[in-house]
């Protein structure tokens, strides 16, 4: 018995080592989507670019572009269409296009004799009122802690998204006023010593959005991490507010959303 123990394991360790090879899935390789990365920005540099592009297999990078679709914007309050220029690369732009706070716009995207729409408000971002610095900052207090503060509308419920671009990163997230109301609120950032020095800047944007693209973002971010892009295309089949009125089961991904932006740079000190 004892001699055969080591031709066992001899037998073992060949068949263990012998299974060992890369099992490639079929993973949504015959299921091409439209994504629409209708996320337009409101500041004194007007971001107002729609990007398409098309889904890919799983193990591709490489998301390819959509040029030859009809893309406008209808301001629904005051009945004016803005169509928008293909400009290359799956991107589509208006420099004529001025959204104002309060009115209601509609995405029209044609591909494929196809329509897809969505609806979206600009809505009034607040401003920054005060920024603070501590250089003791975290549990060993050996790391800057800074927090920029702004001021809650308390009439109305209040979602945000919040961005951060330091020469570390470019950090996205998300609040809402749900416990915070009509206080004044703040967002708190903590960076290394070695990553943020004195002289540096910190660009501090917010910007007001709604209910369901704070939820759809929420699920983005989770997926991502909230130091990743939510804006590039879509991971998995998260749904946005794009409806195809053509064929509601072959629905787009992303989502369309006009956001004013205020905006704060900050040195440190």
């Amino acid at each position: 018995m004892k001699k055969l123990l080591p031709i066992l394991l001899l037998i073992s360790c060949f068949s263990l080592t012998s299974c060992e090879e890369e099992i490639v899935l079929d993973l949504d390789k015959n299921i091409p989507r439209l994504v629409i990365e209708g996320n337009l920005f409101v500041d004194e540099s007007l971001y107002n670019n729609i990007h398409l592009s098309t889904t890919t297999d799983f193990y591709s990078n490489v998301f390819p572009s959509v040029n030859d679709a009809q893309v406008s914007i209808k301001d629904l309050t005051n009945n004016v269409d803005y169509p928008f220029t293909n400009v290359g690369k799956g991107d589509f732009s208006n420099a004529d296009f001025r959204p104002k706070t309060d009115n209601q716009y509609e995405l029209t995207v044609v591909y494929k004799n196809e329509i897809y729409k969505a609806t979206s408000t600009l809505l009034e971002s607040p401003e920054i009122t005060n920024i603070e610095q501590k250089n003791d900052g975290g549990f060993d207090g050996d790391t800057y802690e800074f927090r920029f503060y702004f001021q809650d509308n308390p009439d109305e419920e209040n979602y945000y998204l919040v961005q951060m671009r330091s020469p570390k990163d470019h950090a996205f997230g998300t609040l809402s006023d749900q416990f915070t109301n009509g206080n004044l609120m703040s967002d708190l950032y903590f960076y290394d010593k070695e990553d943020v020095k004195p002289g540096n800047q910190l660009r501090y944007a917010i910007n007001s959005i709604s209910k369901d693209y704070y939820n759809y973002l929420g699920k983005l971010l989770s997926i991502s991490g909230e130091m990743s892009n939510p804006f590039a295309s879509p991971m998995g089949t998260i749904k946005g507010n794009i409806v195809n009125q053509t064929n509601e089961t072959n629905f787009a991904l992303g989502y369309f959303h006009i956001a004013q932006r205020n905006h704060y740079t900050y040195i440190v000190k």
